[in-house]
């Protein structure tokens, strides 16, 4: 049975009929659109059976019991440990029973086991979120062979959940409903084969990553050492886990941590390439070791002493060009293809630490298949101030982020090489400092190849097919210096985007914003069209 979980079936439900004589107004929770709150998709979830049990383990105030009792003919049964249920109007519905018992103990479970066995899906929510009662209930339900389905609250927001719970379920057996449920994440599982849920084909995807220990590099700062290895690998366990094709690049020293954070399941969808890192090359005259990273680091440090610039302490001469190998590495990649992909990615090692939305707008992200090299446009710098090379580089602004881009072969390989090439252009003129201060000169320089989205550094995922978050920073930081600045075009482009995002309740904002918005989009299209 394949279950179409579509936003319109969602919506056509009858929710604030059934419910607002039971749930206070002012419980606007409740009554939040899927996306932000899962209880619509309990109430659909629940129309999908007849006469058939429906378990709910974390009552806590019963909106989740209330939620999955839509439809009547079904019985609920709801477990806590404690009676939370302030509301008496929940207690009386006539289809729901609850029970105070716990179920992750090995006497609950035995009690209950008959009525788990019959369940046609079961909805996790409980305390503290630390992902380890849910393993362990996990395998409690693959121990009896349970044939129906579990729905998960939380499977993103919390790192134990992602770490201890959701990345050691075998991607075939999970599904991630997150577009119709809870901004938390809200997840299923099923050992049962014949139960599956519409899930995206990435298959054509390779993504990109690399570690390299910079704390052994000779220029490593202050702030380069706090960040060792652990700080690294702990936060790593997102991109490691990812089910896609990924070529990580990475020293000696590594590789060995890192295959034992990747699961073994992942194997084939996996491949190493081990590089000492002072002896990567730029491949641009034979091989030739004054190419070598441990030539061009000293170039840096010599350009930053000559054109000093806002200097920011980890930005050192060997984190620039750990940076810049990201494009000499994504060219070998696309050249070699083991994979025999048609799109390609780069993804930062440790993009977790960005926010938790970036790894759950993933899937989404790479199932719009952008052909161009797309990249998160986060601030607006006019194209006069980068022709002023000296003035351009003195602060160090940049406006574009190099921690995820796409592309397919064919233009990831043409812009990462543009890159490559304005690196060393940039390096000979006496600069050196930082990948995300080549995007503008190469973008303006070559706009048809290059494609944007909008947000910030936290939103460089996230913001991919929509705005979903900190919706006013493209209106702040991108939309009104593109306007200020004549780029009519560009302006207009991002508040399009903006605007559908709005409109399909991906995001909003205040009055204010919205005002400008319409301002940047109205006189930009004005000008465009005279």
């Amino acid at each position: 049975m394949n279950y179409n979980i579509e936003l319109q079936n969602i919506n056509n439900l009858q929710f604030e009929m059934y419910y607002n004589e039971i749930v206070k107004n002012s419980e606007k929770e409740f009554f939040g659109i899927p996306g932000q709150q899962h209880y619509r998709l309990l109430s659909y979830f629940s129309t999908l059976f007849n006469n058939s049990i429906i378990i709910d383990i974390g009552t806590h105030l019963g909106n989740s019991a209330l939620s999955l009792s839509y439809n009547k003919t079904n019985t609920i049964y709801s477990f806590d440990i404690i009676d939370k249920i302030n509301n008496s109007q929940i207690k009386t519905q006539k289809n729901i029973n609850f029970y105070f018992d716990n179920l992750f103990e090995k006497k609950g479970q035995e009690k209950w086991k008959d009525t788990i066995l019959k369940s046609a899906f079961i909805f996790l929510d409980v305390d503290p979120h630390n992902g380890t009662m849910e393993m362990d209930f996990y395998n409690f339900l693959k121990g009896i062979n349970y044939q129906g389905f579990v729905i998960c609250d939380d499977i993103w927001h919390f790192k134990d959940m992602r770490d201890n719970f959701w990345y050691k379920i075998p991607y075939e057996n999970r599904y991630d409903l997150s577009e119709f449920g809870h901004f938390s994440g809200t997840g299923i599982f099923t050992f049962n084969k014949n139960i599956t849920f519409n899930k995206n084909d990435n298959s054509n995807w390779t993504l990109v990553t690399a570690y390299f220990n910079l704390t052994k590099c000779p220029d490593a700062s202050k702030e380069i050492i706090e960040r060792n290895s652990d700080y690294y690998m702990s936060h790593a366990l997102s991109t490691l886990n990812l089910p896609y094709n990924l070529v990580i690049y990475c020293d000696e020293d590594s590789v060995n941590i890192i295959k034992s954070l990747r699961p073994e399941y992942l194997n084939d969808k996996t491949h190493y390439i081990i590089r000492e890192f002072d002896s990567i090359c730029f491949k641009k005259n034979n091989n030739d070791l004054t190419d070598c990273f441990a030539y061009y680091r000293n170039k840096i440090i010599s350009n930053r002493k000559k054109n000093q610039y806002h200097f920011d302490n980890r930005n050192t001469a060997s984190y620039y060009l750990f940076c810049m190998s990201r494009y000499m590495m994504l060219k070998e990649v696309i050249t070699n293809n083991i994979f025999k992909s048609t799109h390609f990615s780069w993804i930062n090692f440790c993009i977790e630490r960005m926010g938790y939305t970036n790894v759950m707008r993933l899937d989404e992200a790479l199932a719009v298949n952008r052909n161009k090299f797309s990249t998160c446009y986060i601030d607006y710098i006019p194209h006069n101030l980068i022709k002023n090379t000296k003035d351009y580089f003195q602060w160090g602004r940049c406006s574009m982020c190099s921690g995820f881009f796409t592309g397919n072969a064919e233009y990831m390989y043409k812009v990462c090489d543009l890159i490559e090439n304005k690196f060393l252009e940039y390096l000979e003129l006496g600069y050196g400092h930082a990948d995300e201060q080549l995007y503008s000169p190469v973008y303006f320089e070559n706009p048809e190849m290059i494609d944007h989205y909008y947000g910030d550094y936290q939103q460089m995922i996230t913001n991919y097919k929509y705005i979903y978050e900190n919706e006013c920073a493209p209106i702040h930081n991108f939309a009104r210096n593109s306007f200020n600045n004549k780029d009519f075009k560009k302006c207009l482009e991002c508040c399009e985007i903006i605007w559908k995002s709005y409109c399909l309740n991906k995001c909003n904002f205040n009055e204010e914003y919205l005002k400008n918005l319409s301002y940047y989009y109205m006189i930009s299209k004005k000008n465009i069209i005279t």
